[in-house]
């Protein structure tokens, strides 16, 4: 049979020195000042923040109790699904469940220090992507900055932070964090760019959205699914089938290799519904019956979209 194991690099427990943290720390990809800072902001006013160094470290905070919950970005509406999270989704299948889907609306702005010119600026700090999206920005309004990748935002506004001649694309947010001024924001008014994030934990969600109701025009339901089929021909077509037969929707389906076993593939799916939906169920079991094993993450409810 084929597991679910992905065998990735993998932080060992006692090399990260997470303190010790309420049992009701949300985790969430750091530094603050990230977009899923923003976030958890957001969906946990009076949570503890426990802020993670890379999306397997939140997957591990979780795993491992040092917090409640985590937040990992899954898809963004420019670069696309983010593979990292759904490695690690297929890896703690049965282990760690989906409960909730979060989006926000990323606006950037052009963080630097109080009063700075356009003019006088020299480097430019952000993620790649940023900096990828808003080339033609960057080079037709700040020709004279050489661009600089950061392993986050909010780590492109603390290096900008140091220098008089230096900015950061970056979440509004990280100005007051990191003693910065908001220079301009939105930097593209005209660019739509949604992040979407799944908030983890280690039981399925117990809301009654998620576990029983139907989507409807107001609440937006999804169940999560990893599922590895024969290696034969026609296998993913024959699993798709119960789904079609039954009219469940699927919105999202991602193929992911198998370490260490050449053409050998994973299958990551979201389907319209919660799992405890009539139609749901009933492709659910058919689709089990096609497959050498499927394991469900969990059905959620996706909430209202945030505003950066």
């Amino acid at each position: 049979m084929i597991g679910f194991r992905m065998h990735l690099p993998r932080v060992l427990p006692d090399s990260i020195n997470h303190p010790v943290m309420p049992s009701a720390a949300v985790a969430y990809l750091g530094p603050e000042g990230t977009f899923s800072h923003l976030v958890a902001l957001r969906r946990y006013p009076k949570g503890k923040g426990l802020p993670c160094a890379t999306i397997s470290e939140v997957f591990h905070a979780v795993r491992s109790g040092a917090a409640a919950s985590g937040i990992v970005p899954i898809e963004n509406s420019s670069g696309g699904t983010i593979t990292e999270t759904v490695d690690l989704l297929i890896e703690e299948a049965g282990h760690l469940f989906v409960t909730e889907e979060l989006a926000l609306d990323v606006r950037l702005a052009l963080l630097g220090k109080k009063g700075a010119k356009f003019a006088a600026l020299r480097t430019l700090y952000s993620h790649v992507m940023p900096l990828r999206h808003h080339r033609e920005w960057i080079l037709r309004n700040l020709p004279g900055v050489t661009m600089i990748e950061s392993s986050s935002t909010a780590e492109a506004a603390r290096k900008a932070a140091r220098s008089a001649t230096s900015a950061a694309l970056a979440a509004p947010g990280a100005a007051a964090l990191y003693g910065l001024s908001i220079l301009k924001f939105p930097v593209r008014p005209e660019a739509v760019n949604v992040t979407h994030f799944f908030v983890i934990a280690a039981a399925p969600s117990t809301s009654k959205v998620a576990a029983k109701a139907p989507a409807s025009g107001k609440t937006r339901c999804k169940t999560a699914i990893v599922a590895a089929l024969p290696q034969t021909s026609g296998s993913l077509h024959r699993f798709l089938g119960p789904f079609a037969r039954a009219g469940v929707n699927l919105c999202r389906i991602v193929s992911r290799p198998v370490p260490g076993q050449p053409e050998t593939y994973v299958f990551y799916l979201e389907v319209e519904g919660a799992e405890a939906e009539p139609k749901v169920r009933k492709a659910l079991a058919g689709a089990r019956r096609l497959s050498v094993r499927l394991e469900i993450l969990g059905s959620c409810a996706t909430r209202t979209r945030y505003r950066s």
